[in-house]
């Protein structure tokens, strides 16, 4: 990060003073109008993308500079210990991480970090955690509220008693008044102090959410990576300083009332006007769900993998002898299954191609998922019935029949609750071993749907419409993918463990891969390579194979890198 960032870093060379225009993240330098020109000709930096001097000024350099520099070596940062989550100077690697195995140089991790997994999290974690501090705002200012209206209605209820008796009461109202007043200062002072505390907390989360979108449009990939970790350290130490607060005494809601002597009538014998307690009740503040630390480490194998890199290698052609294929699946020991509408069937290949096993089914067979805390598959009927199966893997024996309230098609696992496409209903969702089900996605007749699931997200093909749509946790539609050119009549979609997104095109005879925010698509395999109407495919995240099935005949097997 260069500090005279208003000065032509070119012509500051040159011993020449002119003013820069634009600013180069790639070369950390400020260019004057001649040298930017001479810049986007030249062959090695013409591909640089170059922005205005003023949105480089609008970026948080202090945070900037101080993410990219060792604060114990005072030297710039050029390696990442894999083993320990941390970027390295030159001096902390011979130091400190002598003995890592895991060190990379931080040019060579940092590619597609503003839109991998990690910077989402991160912006998400960001997002919740200034969204927790402004509920906790918002209760303890409601508490003050609650407890200056206490202490007017208690003055009030006071002066209306003390309206019945004479003046040898006035002593002890204003000892009563006094004591009220005094404790309610001191509860309001209490609330105030962790008010305070909360308020900063909130302050600096703003600070870093107000600069991150500057970041991520404007700073370079190294510079993001740095400061992404930097606010990464910042916001885990305001969760923490959160999650103490919630467990303090003083998040207790603190409420005063009057209790009145019940011998106030009797004024010989009063020695009090009453006396002021406080009532502390449980807090009813419901936080945004802040996931763990360690989900949300920055370590190089969550930065995504961009969609032009993706190579697909050894192909593998399986000859298959039956009906429709409506389903398939590579399970981690590399068996590969296959759904059979028409016959009513589960055929199971080993990793060779051979024939391993078949299961017959009492209806036809659509989709499946495999459930590897049970090794079992569940298996949807499609449009002629109106059931889930199980299938154990071991036995190879259907073990159970759940009865749904629609047709169903597509269907994955999310965790331990299963994922499908109910027609005239949705996205629905139906915990195992529970058998209720739950609309995640209300939909107007998804029929011959897919769907698939990863990071809490809904990926849902709708052939009627040609389209690809990805739903969050909620339900809430976050992006839709349409493009007839490369994907006519979407149907088997699957995801890998970057979030890129692999659909058949069945109209269009072709498999592409689409990216995590459905912005861009790339076609992968066409009729040239054998496709003829694909009907369905599966990614296996652990073996890194993508399986393709047409229709009918034959399904293909590759090796993703």
């Amino acid at each position: 990060m260069a500090c005279n960032w208003a000065v032509c870093g070119v012509c500051d060379c040159r011993n020449t003073n002119k003013q820069s225009i634009v600013w180069c993240p790639k070369c950390d330098k400020g260019l004057c109008c001649r040298c930017r020109e001479q810049h986007c000709n030249s062959e090695l930096t013409k591909t640089h993308n170059i922005i205005p001097i003023t949105e480089y000024q609008k970026l948080p350099l202090n945070l900037l500079e101080s993410a990219q520099t060792c604060s114990i070596h005072n030297e710039q940062y050029e390696k990442f210990c894999k083993m320990h989550d941390s970027p390295c100077c030159r001096k902390c690697v011979t130091e400190t991480h002598k003995s890592c195995k895991d060190l990379t140089a931080i040019g060579d991790i940092v590619k597609n970090i503003k839109s991998s997994n990690a910077f989402l999290e991160v912006e998400q974690m960001l997002a919740e955690t200034l969204e927790n501090t402004t509920i906790i705002c918002n209760d303890r200012q409601e508490n003050l509220r609650c407890l200056q209206e206490q202490r007017t209605n208690i003055a009030f209820d006071v002066e209306q008693t003390r309206t019945m008796i004479n003046d040898h009461l006035d002593k002890l109202q204003e000892n009563l008044m006094n004591e009220l007043c005094v404790t309610e200062e001191y509860e309001s002072h209490n609330v105030k102090q962790l008010l305070s505390v909360i308020e900063k907390n909130k302050t600096g989360m703003t600070y870093l959410q107000n600069h991150l979108s500057y970041i991520k449009q404007h700073a370079s990939e190294k510079e993001t990576f740095l400061v992404v970790k930097c606010i990464e350290k910042e916001v885990s130490v305001t969760k923490e300083s959160i999650q103490s607060v919630l467990k303090s005494k003083d998040m207790k809601t603190k409420n005063i009332r009057m209790v009145f002597n019940k011998e106030v009538q009797n004024i010989g014998g009063i020695r009090s006007f009453g006396s002021v307690c406080v009532e502390s009740n449980p807090s009813q503040v419901a936080i945004v769900g802040i996931k763990k630390l360690q989900a949300q480490k920055m370590a190089p194998i969550k930065i995504s993998k961009c969609i032009d890199d993706i190579v697909l290698s050894n192909k593998k052609q399986i000859h298959l002898h039956g009906g429709r294929i409506r389903g398939c699946l590579i399970l981690p020991n590399g068996k590969m299954m296959f759904c059979f509408y028409d016959d009513h069937k589960i055929v199971a290949l080993d990793s060779n191609g051979t024939h391993d096993f078949e299961i017959k089914l009492n209806t036809t067979a659509y989709d499946m998922t495999f459930i590897e805390a049970e090794n079992t598959i569940a298996v949807t009927s499609g449009p002629m019935e109106q059931f889930i199966f199980t299938v154990d893997l071991n036995s190879k024996q259907l073990t159970r029949s759940i009865k749904v309230g629609s047709y169903l098609y597509g269907i994955a696992l999310r965790k331990d609750v299963l994922v499908y496409c109910e027609e005239e209903r949705g996205i629905t969702e139906m915990k195992l071993n529970e058998g209720s089900e739950k609309v995640v996605v209300s939909l107007d007749k998804p029929t011959l749907s897919y769907i698939a699931v990863h990071n809490e997200r809904f990926y849902f093909t709708n052939k009627e419409n040609h389209s690809v749509s990805c739903y969050d946790r909620r339900g809430n539609l976050e992006w839709e993918f349409k493009e007839t050119r490369n994907v006519e009549c979407p149907q088997g979609v699957s995801v890998d463990s970057n979030g890129n997104l692999y659909v058949a095109g069945m109209n269009s005879n072709s498999i592409v891969v689409i990216s995590p925010d459905g912005k861009k698509c790339r076609k992968l395999l066409s009729a040239s390579d054998g496709l003829k109407k694909p009907r369905v495919l599966h990614f296996e995240q652990n073996t890194k194979k993508l399986l393709v099935a047409n229709e009918r005949s034959c399904a293909f097997l590759y090796e993703v890198s």
